[in-house]
């Protein structure tokens, strides 16, 4: 997603180099075809501005409508433009009319279907000829997200006449068909799925390679992700387009994430953590993911026996480690349940923190977050995963003395542990909460 109102100045030249290279010739390139470029706006002048310079090299212009993050809030677009539906209006609309490249829009659902298939309509008036509907509402998102209302998208697929893409709910390639099923939708567009398992639309069928037995499907859409790892790293290597190193080491740990739980691999999850691009270059990246896919390998041949069983509670699939796979978000925790948190008052927050975060983590910036129940989190760097930043409660930049303040910004929030190496026995937390909770130096499930 670019921003269309910083890549419209012409003073932003960096930017737009980094969001969209039009002067190597590989973004927009036969290789890179068909392309949609999608763009956040709030301004029908920027956003031509925008698509105007991208229109050669690309087949569609999507908008998006359907970004609920805080950034999204304070910049006034995404999720966060959906009560002003004459600007959305204008914004498609203006590209409808000026460009020769079909303009498309993704969203999100309200509460109420009959609005949301309102404004669906509004969008397909306005010149929209692709609707993407993401079957969550605003609110619904990181440990919120709960989840996607099919019921919703084949409401808006039956109500208008263009083309519609669902997202929401597919965790894995078996999910598209009963999501196209459900909803009659056209296309399913994936977003978070993806970026941990590249693999989730991969038809073993179409790989001439690859046996149509039930076990090599299977195997087939959860590819190693070390492979996956060394695939992207060389398909880096061989452009002249830059990649952000800041890019390069978020798909790393999407890819890596189900191995980097386990205690034999903190190493490398610090490793990755740590890496600089003017120190390491490519080559760090890339010995990371060999040490990776040495380990996966040796994993790989002591667990053969393993295939794909369907856990019976939670209906999920039980994947290998050495496998890719989604980052299966847990619901949210009901109220009963928080009520049933130990506390215990202990020392102060000042102390606890950086006995346990600044010994063992030194002045990395780190995150304290949520966890699967809701009330117990991790610490690691922001930099492992920019997924869990956003979710996070608590984001500390180093350990400094207005740590208090900025923690007691965050008012009746969920309490925390520090998890893995190093975290004392006797340290506690304080979440700007009076309740607090002993730490637990366990690892992470």
């Amino acid at each position: 997603m670019i921003s269309a109102r910083v890549f419209a100045d012409p003073g932003q030249k960096i930017y737009r180099e980094e969001a969209f290279n039009m002067l190597l010739g590989e973004e927009g390139g036969q290789e890179d075809r068909p392309l949609f470029v999608q763009f956040a706006a709030n301004d029908p002048d920027a956003l031509l501005t925008s698509a105007k310079m991208v229109e050669p090299f690309a087949d569609a212009i999507d908008i998006n409508f359907g970004c609920p993050q805080d950034i999204a809030r304070r910049g006034r677009y995404g999720a966060y433009l959906c009560e002003d539906w004459d600007l959305i209006y204008k914004l498609i609309n203006t590209l409808h009319v000026n460009l020769s490249i079909p303009v498309t829009a993704k969203f999100r659902i309200f509460s109420d279907v009959e609005k949301t298939v309102r404004y669906a309509q509004m969008m397909e008036r306005a010149g929209a000829q692709i609707l993407t509907c993401h079957g969550r509402t605003r609110e619904q998102r990181g440990h919120k997200a709960g989840l996607a209302d099919w019921t919703q998208i084949a409401a808006v697929k039956k109500a208008v006449s263009v083309p519609v893409f669902a997202n929401g709910n597919v965790l894995y390639a078996e999910d598209v068909e009963r999501c196209l099923s459900a909803t009659g939708a056209d296309a399913y567009m994936s977003a978070e799925p993806q970026l941990h398992n590249p693999g989730i639309f991969y038809n073993a069928q179409s790989d001439s390679k690859s046996s149509p037995a039930d076990e090599e499907q299977g195997r087939s859409t959860h590819p190693p992700h070390a492979t996956v790892a060394l695939e992207y790293l060389s398909i880096i290597r061989s452009l002249q387009t830059p990649t952000a190193s800041s890019a390069i080491k978020a798909h790393l740990f999407r890819l890596f994430y189900p191995a980097f739980l386990r205690p034999e691999n903190h190493d490398l999850r610090n490793r990755l953590g740590a890496i600089s691009w003017q120190r390491d270059g490519l080559e760090g990246y890339e010995d990371i993911c060999k040490e990776m896919d040495k380990r996966m390998k040796k994993a790989m041949e002591e667990g053969q026996g393993e295939v794909f069983p369907v856990d019976k509670e939670t209906g999920l699939k039980r994947v290998p480690y050495w496998l890719c796979q989604p980052k299966v978000r847990p619901p949210p925790v009901s109220s009963s349940t928080k009520k049933d948190i130990p506390k215990k008052p202990t020392q102060p927050l000042t102390s606890s923190i950086s006995s346990s975060v600044g010994d063992t983590r030194e002045s990395k910036t780190v995150v304290v977050a949520t966890s699967a129940e809701g009330t117990l989190g991790t610490v690691v760097p922001v930099a492992a995963d920019d997924e869990i930043e956003r979710q996070a409660d608590i984001v500390v930049q180093s350990v400094t003395s207005d740590l208090i303040a900025r923690v007691g910004e965050k008012r009746a929030i969920n309490i925390t542990r520090i998890s893995t190496e190093g975290a004392a026995k006797d340290d506690w937390v304080e979440q700007g909460d009076p309740k607090r909770l002993k730490l637990q130096p366990t690892q992470p499930e």
